[in-house]
């Protein structure tokens, strides 16, 4: 069992094999026998120390000003045949004290530190602990908390884990909450950088080229360029993993002078040096001809400018230019003259040539759905947020086609349908401001500024969709593509896997300025809606309106509505008035058409739920507390008809709720539970939220016996 002690600075001992020198060129492992040596522990310290204290200078402040806090003690463990200490979890903090020491016994000022402080240093003896259990501490501080490591250094950590000691996959998941996406890719990254160390260039490795290994395994074309095996970890074509080190390295070429016949030795800088340059090569990987000449300008920029690549940005520019000018024209067109109509009329010609006459609009529809599958057999299966919100490595699987999710306030309901939301939309980062505004009830405007200040946390998720497995990781950072910086805030990078296929997203947020937003490619599962009381969107119920008029489903809904709750009503039509568009209630007690606002919220919930069970096809919806505004003699109905149009339209279901009258009627409805399925999310003597799950049939029978409410 672990217990407190107090020892001498001097009887602690720096780690000689501390994962953070993993990426010294001087490191070289150490054996328990050799940690005392008194030059293998300055030379540890002297890597944890660095230049002018610099590795130090954070703790050597925060001592200085606070003493020693013992918030988060020294770790340390017994060595064998001695009266020191090996430091586990601390070494930072270890090697600032011992250079304080040094300080004060020459009699420099150390703060509020005292003999006593160095004398008796409380640490946690650690007990018993395997190999396994020390390096999954250190990674719960290193790779999952705070005071991250390098990402080479992370990445051999997970490699040990995974393969030294035969750790599973999600055993080690779970252990350090990360997805399987961030541990593959690392894993993925390691290989490649050992294959490079074991190239002729090995010796240029840097942890600074982290980054470029991991965009090389980040993009779909350079990995099937390399012929990348994701089962061996290995490229295959040898050739051009030769070439991409190359790249990516000095190189020293003899150059003769003709006339005198002296050689000189002329060493070259790499043509590759950060990592959005492999972005802009895998555009024109596989165009020779651009390839040929990056390596004779010894230029990215040379092989991009001569590739269709290029083409492809100044028209995407273009497009984006466009957009905006169009807008700032329409906001002052109250100045238009006479001769302003005749250019705008120009444009507009140009601009109708772009589009195919023949099925320009269907074209166009059809590539703004960009949907990842062509058929869907099955949804989510199962889900692991990592981190989302309040929701840290919850494990929910079992899904069906109607899934109920109960529990308290806070308990994390909203922010599990939206994790699932946006798995769906991928690589999609509008979605995640789309969430973020609703969040904060930015209805008019919605700054970047106050997105960069909400966005605290980064989000990890997977899931197994369409029995295939899915991952999204979004992160705040600072870019390192050359931008005009000027009002530049931050960067939100989104990372989605798809059976081995990667998508990247990248917003720049500044202030006072519009967002910069940049895809190679966008995709998305399937149709996916979100729908609640607090956030209403009149886009997507225009589009749900003409979808139910299109399918003959629309009739279906007011039918329900008629028979349920209003036998008035008649029909529910979208009527445009001044680029206006409403819905517009048509009854036979009265002699107009009225704005469906007018009717009462029950009937308004009703009407968005059930026009977007609809558009959902094939997809899924989230419904955010379904049981809000509806009356609970309605929700055996409602519930019931919920159930039956997402079987008619293979929609998979998630919805929210805290009442026990709504939990009650999808049990006692008409409809068979078989594909009904309930969650109820609570929070543990920990903090943590948990799941308990309960399928249809065994919810049903325990309803009817002991009353269950599982909210």
């Amino acid at each position: 069992m672990d217990k407190y002690i107090s020892r001498h600075i001097d009887r602690l001992l720096l780690d000689p094999n501390n994962y953070r020198f993993i990426d010294n060129k001087d490191y070289r492992p150490i054996s328990i026998e050799e940690v005392p040596n008194e030059r293998i522990q300055l030379r540890t310290r002297n890597f944890l120390v660095g230049r002018n204290e610099e590795g130090i200078a954070d703790l050597i402040t925060s001592f200085k000003s606070n003493g020693v806090l013992k918030l988060d003690p020294i770790q340390v463990k017994e060595i064998p045949d001695s009266k020191d200490f090996l430091v586990v979890e601390g070494n930072r903090r270890t090697a600032a004290l011992k250079f304080l020491y040094e300080q004060w016994k020459i009699g420099n000022d150390v703060g509020k530190l005292t003999q006593e402080s160095f004398k008796s240093v409380d640490v946690v003896l650690i007990s018993d602990e395997s190999p396994i259990q020390h390096l999954i501490t250190m990674g719960l501080h290193h790779i999952s908390g705070k005071r991250k490591w390098s990402p080479v250094n992370q990445a051999q950590l997970i490699y040990d884990l995974r393969f030294k000691h035969d750790m599973s996959e999600m055993e080690i998941c779970d252990s350090l909450s990360i997805t399987k996406h961030s541990l593959r890719r690392n894993l993925r990254v390691l290989a490649l950088i050992d294959r490079y160390k074991e190239s002729d260039y090995g010796d240029q490795f840097q942890a600074n080229k982290y980054s470029i290994f991991e965009e090389v395994v980040k993009k779909v074309e350079m990995k099937s360029w390399l012929e990348w095996n994701d089962d061996t970890y290995q490229a295959e074509n040898k050739v051009n993993e030769e070439k991409l080190f190359s790249w990516i390295s000095k190189e020293e070429v003899i150059e003769r002078d003709e006339e005198s016949g002296e050689e000189n030795k002329i060493t070259k800088d790499p043509i590759i040096t950060k990592s959005h340059e492999i972005r802009d090569l895998s555009k024109f990987i596989n165009d020779s001809a651009a390839v040929e000449q990056m390596e004779e300008r010894r230029s990215i920029t040379a092989g991009f400018a001569l590739s269709d690549a290029v083409g492809v940005q100044r028209l995407q520019k273009a497009m984006d230019n466009i957009g905006k000018e169009v807008q700032a024209a329409f906001q002052f067109s109250e100045y238009l003259e006479d001769e302003d109509y005749s250019k705008v009329a120009i444009l507009r010609d140009k601009l109708d040539r772009l589009i195919p006459s023949s099925n320009g609009v269907s074209g166009l529809v059809q590539k703004s759905s960009n949907r990842y599958f062509s058929d869907i057999s099955s949804h989510f299966h199962s889900v692991k947020v990592g981190s989302y919100r309040k929701l840290k490595n919850l494990d929910i699987s079992q899904f069906s086609r109607v899934n109920i999710i109960a529990g308290g306030n806070n308990t994390g309901k909203t922010s599990l349908l939206e994790a699932l939301y946006l798995l769906t939309r991928l690589n999609n980062i509008p979605t995640l401001i789309e969430l973020e505004r609703f969040r904060g009830r930015f209805y008019d405007e919605f700054h970047t500024k106050w997105f960069d200040k909400l966005f605290i946390s980064s989000i990890g998720l997977s899931a197994v969709f369409n029995d295939t497995e899915i991952g999204l990781s979004v992160n705040k950072q600072e870019t390192e593509e050359q931008i005009d910086k000027s009002q530049y805030l931050n960067s939100i990078i989104s990372e989605a896997i798809i059976n081995g296929e990667e998508l990247d997203g990248t917003i720049h947020l500044f202030n006072n300025r519009e967002p910069e937003l940049y895809y190679q490619k966008s995709k998305v599962l399937c149709e996916a809606t979100f729908t609640s009381p607090y956030r209403f969107n009149d886009d997507l119920l225009i589009k749900a309106h003409a979808r139910a008029v299109e399918n003959r489903y629309l009739d279906e809904v007011v039918a329900f509505i008629n028979s349920k709750m209003d036998e008035s009503i008649e029909k529910i039509e979208m009527i445009s008035i001044e680029n206006e568009s409403r819905l517009m209630v048509s009854s036979s007690k009265l002699e107009y058409a009225i704005d469906l606002t007018k009717y009462g919220e029950g009937l308004q919930r009703v009407v968005e739920i059930a026009l977007l069970m609809g558009y959902s096809q094939n997809g899924i919806i989230c419904i955010d507390e379904l049981d809000s505004a509806i009356h609970k003699s309605l929700l055996r109905d409602f519930t019931s008809f919920i159930q039956e149009a997402a079987a008619k339209f293979n929609v998979q279901v998630f919805l929210t709720t805290h009442s026990k009258e709504c939990i009650d009627a999808f049990v006692e409805n008409s409809y068979p539970d078989d594909e009904l399925t309930a969650f109820a999310l609570s929070e543990n003597n920990d903090g943590k939220i948990i799941s308990n799950y309960l399928p249809g049939n065994k919810l049903k029978q325990l309803v009817d016996s002991i009353n269950l409410d599982i909210r």
